[in-house]
């Protein structure tokens, strides 16, 4: 990179010389000049590459959308002002491509988006990312980059290595979010689920409660058989772990640095109880999205974030619909309280990492982030779209950002290997009634703490206690 002074050495020495005499003929003079220099930076002839499994969401065409076409000329903005060209461009998930090139010697992309469970970590092992610590012009405080609850899912080893453009239209993913008709529960006579919360009534056993008053008001309805009051639209298992964390626990206990499966205690095993509870009594039952967003068949859903903040490419998402809804964290356990939060982030939910092996220099690669990530010209990002434009009440905004500030950490398969996969699996029979809740931890215990013996340690991180 070239890097041009203005400050020019003919001045220099003009000042030299006045100083001079000036020093000769008087005993002390003070000169008011400021001796700061102009950096201006010229990366002509480099050229950067973004790249993405999903190149249209992160980069969609221009003309496209009034979000593509700010995107686009945010790239002719920092190609004019220093030189460079950069392209988003269609990419495998993970990492297996960028070693593939790296080993035949050939200079990869520079930033990869990736949602692969395993992308950014296996880059770390193989020492092919860049510590964002070591970035030069990229600062994670400024918030651009995402929250510190977010940023955990890509800290290796007491670092950063990923980060989210958080400042951009694209809201940030969790599980562990509650999705509820407010059309339907109005028509039936119930005060919403914010209501309850606000009167201290948004624990279990007041939802239990909740949840038979709103079947009972849907039958009067004159709602089908095939009415359920709260549904999952995903899995079983993952939301017994939201209710986990809404009972206060965390997926790793890391006291006195004894590292050990956080749920594996009577109050994980209370939280599949209480599910397992809901579905015998037919209030809670895995029937999948439509029911609740095309269906209306379903008063409450449980999933991941994005059905009740997506409405580009399909109407499958709730912005889509006619009909009012809201949101809200799950309610608590008798271990947790009104802060609990439920939400969590699936490992592999995208983050960008930023890789050495492009054969650009690192301070220039920090420079182009620095300018590309800035947000949008004439945009106030997710935060301002998803308040003025998508979410019905000001709750709604209050409760989603509240889970992103205090997101919990899940370990996933990445850490906890095959244990995980057969324990989650375990969970969906427990709350079927096909096992016992006791059974299901049982099954996996040992193959999970070995995972935790061998991945967690290394990478523990504690950001409840900053």
């Amino acid at each position: 990179m070239k890097r041009i002074l203005s400050l020019t050495l003919s001045l220099i020495l003009i000042l030299t010389v006045v100083l001079t005499v000036s020093c000769s003929s008087q005993s002390e003079e003070v000169f008011d000049v400021s001796f700061e220099t102009d950096l201006q930076v010229d990366l002509t002839g480099q050229h950067y590459r973004w790249g993405s499994t999903w190149k249209a969401e992160i980069m969609p065409d221009a003309f496209y959308s009034l979000t593509g076409d700010r995107e686009h000329k945010r790239i002719r903005d920092l190609e004019e002002k220093y030189g460079c060209t950069f392209e988003a461009i269609a990419w495998e998930d993970g990492g297996n491509r960028i070693f593939t090139e790296f080993a035949a010697g050939i200079d990869t992309i520079d930033l990869l988006d990736s949602h692969a469970d395993a992308g950014g970590i296996q880059l770390y092992r193989l020492n092919l990312l860049y510590p964002i610590e070591d970035i030069p012009h990229v600062d994670l405080s400024t918030g651009k980059y995402g929250t510190a609850r977010f940023l955990q899912y890509g800290i290796f080893d007491g670092m950063h290595y990923g980060f989210y453009h958080f400042s951009w239209e694209f809201p940030p993913e969790y599980h562990g979010l509650l999705m509820f008709n407010s059309d339907m529960l109005s028509s039936l006579g119930m005060a919403l689920p914010h209501e309850l919360k606000e009167t201290g009534k948004w624990d279990w056993a007041s939802f239990k409660d909740y949840l038979i008053s709103v079947q009972s008001a849907a039958r009067d309805a004159v709602y089908g058989q095939d009415f359920v009051p709260f549904i999952s639209g995903n899995s079983y298992s993952a939301d017994a772990i939201g209710f986990m964390f809404a009972n206060g626990l965390k997926m790793i206990d890391g006291t006195n640095g004894n590292y050990s499966f956080g749920f594996d205690n009577a109050n994980g095993i209370a939280a599949v109880e209480y599910l397992a509870d809901l579905y015998r009594e037919n209030l809670y039952k895995n029937k999948g999205t439509g029911e609740f967003v095309k269906n209306n068949n379903a008063a409450m859903m449980a999933h991941e974030s994005y059905w009740a903040t997506h409405s580009f490419e399909t109407s499958d998402y709730l912005p889509a619909q006619d009909f009012a809804y809201g949101l809200i964290r799950f309610p608590h356990g008798p271990n947790g309280d009104e802060n609990s939060v439920s939400g969590y982030v699936h490992h592999h939910r995208r983050l960008n990492w930023v890789l050495k092996t492009s054969g650009k220099d690192i301070e220039d690669i920090g420079i182009v982030i620095d300018f590309m990530f800035e947000p949008l010209d004439g945009s106030e990002g997710w935060q301002g779209e998803l308040k003025r434009q998508v979410f019905y009440t000001e709750e709604d905004n209050t409760e989603y950002n509240y889970i992103i500030e205090n997101l919990n950490f899940s370990y996933g398969r990445l850490y906890l290997e095959n244990g995980y996969t057969d324990w989650t699996n375990a969970l969906g029979s427990a709350v079927t009634g096909g096992k016992t809740a006791s059974e299901a931890f049982e099954s996996s215990r040992t193959a999970i703490q070995e995972a935790i013996n061998k991945n967690v340690t290394w990478t523990f991180e504690e950001l409840e206690n900053e």
